[in-house]
């Protein structure tokens, strides 16, 4: 008979076949699907952003269910495990591995937009990155074209690998332009805003106040709208649309 060791073993094993089962030959573009074995006891990070950002402020001023982050490990698993979203931006993409992170529903699968197709994007947080076209570029067509899906009411998933840096910096510029928006980015706000970020158990203490930082660095240099527009050209309509869908009452 089997040791209480070795059924756990065949279970797991049995669970990452049909996993990979369920993807065999399922290619998008003819990149391959990303399969995380580790969403089997990893913590995939995940939170609804409005929620999280409430629950810091003590007060609701956001939607909920609008727009969600996580880490990476919940490719190859149910989107259930990730809010059920309709949409999901791979922030992590790398064009030397080509792996599309997805994931799966019952009538098929999910899989994450990408926009960076030359560089990995990194350290989104310092603003200094954003005056490399070959990072702001892409980056800017992530940001909008998830202001395009929020204003479509379509459930957003943002993520990269441990749903920390690049998901908190596109998190908290939603929040923070929002906020602003409606008069609200005050010093309170930007604490929630660090408060979101600090909840990633992978964060390690010298990267505490990159969020709060960042945006007071924005608000310093002339605001968050004004950089949006200016290092994206982004219509202000397209910002007065989302931030509509973003707050609980504007």
């Amino acid at each position: 008979m089997l040791s209480s060791f070795g059924l756990i073993l065949v279970a797991m094993l049995t669970i990452m076949a049909w996993t990979k089962f369920k993807s065999l030959g399922e290619e998008h573009n003819e990149q391959p699907l990303a399969i995380r074995y580790e969403g089997l006891y990893i913590d995939n990070n995940y939170r609804d952003i409005g929620k999280s950002i409430n629950d810091c402020l003590a007060e609701d001023i956001f939607k909920k269910d609008v727009v969600h982050r996580a880490a990476g490990w919940f490719s190859g698993w149910s989107c259930s495990n990730v809010g059920n979203p309709d949409v999901i931006f791979s922030l992590n993409y790398s064009p030397i591995k080509k792996e599309r992170f997805f994931c799966h529903e019952p009538d098929g699968k999910i899989i994450g937009k990408f926009y960076n197709d030359e560089i990995v994007l990194n350290d989104l947080e310092f603003i200094s990155n954003w005056e490399n076209e070959k990072i702001r570029i892409p980056t800017c067509l992530f940001y909008e074209n998830i202001l395009l899906d929020i204003i479509a009411e379509k459930k957003v998933l943002i993520h990269c690998d441990a749903g920390r840096d690049r998901s908190g910096t596109i998190s908290a510029l939603l929040i923070a332009m929002a906020s602003e928006k409606a008069g609200l980015l005050d010093e309170n706000m930007i604490n929630a805003i660090e408060c979101d970020y600090r909840k990633t158990e992978s964060l390690v203490e010298e990267k505490y106040g990159r969020m709060s930082n960042f945006i007071r660095k924005l608000i310093n240099s002339g605001g968050v709208d004004d950089f949006l527009i200016q290092q994206c050209n982004l219509p202000p309509h397209f910002i007065s649309r989302a931030s509509e869908k973003i707050l609980s009452s504007y």
